[in-house]
């Protein structure tokens, strides 16, 4: 087994489990020059800016999808790989290419990395539990000085870096298979189906995947795949409680911002197509004014009500819809719809609770 020096071990591993989803970055849907869609490009440090750092789909030889990951450059076919194909040797930190298509929390995160070329760098990995380009873990090959190499970086500044311990050879010009497997606030990272010993960090919990190079190196990534739990914020589980509680309500909806700038939107529904649906003015009142919305219907009644938060503050609302019962007056409306704003403000302190 491959060791890393580092400060904190942990011996145990973990399933995902099997109710993991599978994402494939399948660039051959993307023209050969361009980036794929979702992609951003960004550069930590200072790029040249005569020649700056380049990600684009690229034709070259890779190994298949379902090759074993210590394959190497055995049974090679024509792909399309995303490159960063950049080499200029005036450009001082890295290449970034994350995907923002969504956050990760518990996942297994693979690709086929390949070092191209580089003169006084030849170094480029996989990037995880990224908040952004300033803030992430990355794992990297260095094809120069044969080590792996794991890298916490917050703010702009590496915080702590563990690297390989023994023998190693990592060549140029091959095909290796980097994969990180994250789970909560631990995680194991892999070189060619190899194991590193597993680590464990206690910030940032989800983020972004991507790929990185560094200096003048440039790569190549095929197959990338990101296997995860999908995760359900405290607002969605709370409308399944609710749903399996009252059985006479027909549709809630839980409104909060993400932060105070932020519109009023949708962050629990009953109805999914209403996830992220901006408040209307009612629903906004209601939390202006802390007073209660009401709409009667011939069999139905909706109630929209504010949540308040641990300070006793209206940070949310929920909207009710339930059958009414023969001669059911307002009041009484108001009365049956307090016990779901009770659970709900049971389970929260602020309205940030809602979106974990």
């Amino acid at each position: 087994m491959i060791r890393l020096a580092l400060a904190f071990l942990i011996t145990a591993a973990w399933p995902l489990g099997p109710a993991a989803e599978e994402l494939k970055f399948d660039f051959s849907q993307t023209k050969v020059g361009k980036r794929p869609d979702k992609f951003s490009a960004t550069f930590l440090g200072k790029d040249d800016l005569s020649s700056p750092a380049k990600w684009q789909v690229t034709e070259t030889r890779t190994p298949s999808s379902l090759a074993k990951e210590n394959s190497g450059n055995n049974n090679l076919a024509n792909s399309q790989a995303l490159s960063q194909s950049s080499s200029s040797s005036f450009r001082k930190g890295a290449a970034i290419c994350l995907y923002e298509g969504e956050e990760y929390g518990d996942f297994t995160f693979s690709t086929r990395l390949r070092i191209d070329s580089g003169a006084f760098k030849q170094m480029a990995g996989i990037v995880f539990r990224a908040k952004d380009a300033k803030n992430f873990f990355a794992l990297t090959i260095d094809t120069i000085n044969n080590k792996l190499t794991l890298t916490k970086v917050v703010d702009e500044k590496q915080t702590s870096s563990w690297n390989t311990i023994g023998d190693l050879t990592i060549p140029k010009n091959e095909w290796h298979t980097l994969r990180v497997v994250c789970k909560a606030d631990r995680f194991e990272c892999y070189h060619n189906g190899i194991p590193i010993n597993t680590f464990s960090d206690r910030g940032r919990q989800a983020g972004k995947v991507g790929f990185i190079t560094f200096l003048d190196t440039t790569a190549s990534f095929a197959h990338p795949k990101v296997i995860h739990k999908r995760k359900i914020i405290l607002a969605q589980q709370l409308i399944e409680s609710i749903k399996t509680q009252w059985e006479r309500i027909e549709d809630v909806q839980i409104f909060a911002r993400a932060n105070p700038d932020a519109p009023l939107k949708v962050v629990g529904s009953m109805d999914s197509a209403k996830l992220g649906q901006t408040a209307s003015k009612v629903t906004e009142g209601v939390l202006e004014t802390i007073q209660f919305g009401y709409a009667k219907e011939k069999k139905t009644v909706t109630v929209t009500a504010p949540v308040r938060d641990r300070n006793g503050e209206p940070v949310a609302a929920v909207k009710v819809k339930m059958r009414r019962f023969r001669g059911q007056t307002q009041k009484a409306s108001i009365a049956r719809t307090m016990p779901v704003v009770k659970h709900i403000e049971s389970r929260m302190r602020d309205a940030k609770d809602l979106f974990n």
